[in-house]
């Protein structure tokens, strides 16, 4: 038998989209068939070389079955984590209460394209309260109507009460509800941060629930989100919705309701007042009854928030304005003079210089109005308190007069703070004291 030849083979493996040829040399073939191995020597070691490019093959041979080398070969896509995997891994996926801080202080504007996300994020940060969003209905433009339902966390309250006439002791009282709409009228509505800015619109809000002791706060944060959208591309003199109309588009949506509606045949779409074409002609306006409409043997106040100007160049004051506007008529007049007589008293203790806010009725404020919501609310529903809270726009500069801490501020948070902090203030215990027979909780 001739000397079996030298035998040389090679492994071929495919690593992270590169090949590797391994040789091993120096194996005999015996008579046997069998291969042995001969102890390997420094110079016989495994050879282990990269290799991308394509293996040479010859003319007739097969391919090989292992894929081909390639620059785009799809790697094995990453194993996905289970929800539990993932809740097992809390302390690289928690997010840091800092981190949670840092996101709120970023909302800025509150935009009308994405207001539920943004509220959603706002309510995280109110303390012992439970905020229910509800979208109540979409504009002609498919924006949210939002309204944040705020009630009391008694989870962990320790408070103690006495019980009605016919409640156990273990049943909560049943509390009333204050309804408030912001930007009904959306005129200075960018200038007014408290309506607009997110800091300063958690403010205004952490003002109204303070009170979630006494009542249930509704609040519609964006009413006319539509009309927001416009004023935010520069145009200023804009107070109506963007629904289409015979001549121009829009409609007064605090001109909309059904009450003494368009008295004044002679307004056309163009102008910034116009009604509409019928009392509740808009998505907005139906929206505001339909709350009415489920929640009125429980609603004990409506305020409608807005700016009482398109500019900070125009200067009429702070005012809180009462039933009616559609007549100089005015009935129940009693309480709305004692809740003057309670404003007038708590602003002579402000330190902000414009130290009076109007008390008057719609009438006396604008003239004869007509479809207003303030006047909807208590002539057709009853509302026992509904007013239209009107804030002065200020400019947003460092003025030269100090705050009760010694700090630099600005007129229109000095204006949040010393103003409206206070109307807000005594406005929900008035409403309290006059509906509990002056009784102190």
């Amino acid at each position: 038998m001739s000397k079996p030849e030298r035998i040389d083979w090679y492994l071929l493996i495919f690593y992270q989209e590169n090949f590797y040829i391994i040789r091993k040399p120096d194996y005999k073939a015996e008579d046997n068939n069998t291969i042995t191995e001969k102890s390997l020597n420094a110079h016989d070691k495994p050879i282990f070389r990269q290799h991308n490019a394509k293996s040479k093959r010859t003319k007739g041979e097969k391919p090989p079955k292992w894929p081909k080398s390639s620059q785009n070969h799809k790697r094995k896509p990453a194993t996905r984590m289970t929800k539990m995997q993932m809740m097992q891994q809390e302390d690289t996926t928690k997010i840091s209460k800092e981190q949670m801080e840092e996101e709120d202080h970023m909302i800025g504007q509150l935009s009308p394209y994405s207001i539920k996300q943004q509220l959603q994020q706002i309510v995280k940060t109110l303390p012992n309260a439970n905020v229910t969003i509800d979208v109540i209905g979409r504009t002609v433009e498919y924006n949210d109507i939002v309204l944040l339902k705020i009630t009391e966390d008694n989870t962990t309250s320790d408070k103690y009460f006495r019980a009605n006439d016919g409640k156990y002791a273990e049943d909560l009282p049943e509390k009333k509800i204050i309804f408030i709409v912001h930007g009904l009228s959306v005129m200075g509505y960018n200038y007014l941060s408290c309506l607009s800015y997110g800091p300063h619109f958690t403010k205004l809000l952490s003002y109204y629930i303070a009170h979630l002791d006494k009542f249930d706060i509704f609040l519609i944060p964006m009413a006319n989100p539509d009309g927001v959208a416009v004023t935010r591309n520069n145009v200023i003199y804009w107070n109506k919705n963007v629904s289409p109309q015979d001549h121009c588009p829009g409609v007064s949506l605090d001109h909309n309701f059904d009450i003494a509606w368009n008295n004044n045949n002679s307004v056309n779409s163009c102008h910034q007042k116009y009604p509409g074409p019928a009392p509740f002609s808009e998505a907005e306006t139906r929206a505001v009854r339909d709350v009415f409409h489920k929640y009125n043997h429980k609603i004990v106040a409506y305020l409608n928030v807005h700016a009482g100007s398109y500019s900070s160049t125009t200067f009429k004051g702070d005012a809180v304005l009462y039933p009616n506007g559609y007549t100089d008529s005015v009935s129940d007049d009693d309480k709305y003079i004692d809740l003057k007589g309670e404003i007038d008293e708590v602003m002579r203790n402000a330190s902000f210089q414009v130290m009076s806010v109007t008390v008057d009725t719609l009438h006396s404020w604008y003239g004869k109005i007509s479809g207003s919501s303030v006047d909807y609310a208590s002539t057709v529903y009853g509302i026992p308190f509904a007013l239209e809270l009107v804030m002065q726009l200020y400019e947003d500069t460092s003025s030269e007069w100090k705050n009760q801490d010694g700090q630099d501020t600005n007129y229109e948070e000095s204006a949040l703070d010393e103003i409206w902090g206070r109307v807000i203030y005594v406005t929900f215990n008035y409403i309290w004291k006059t509906l509990n027979g002056n009784e102190v909780q």
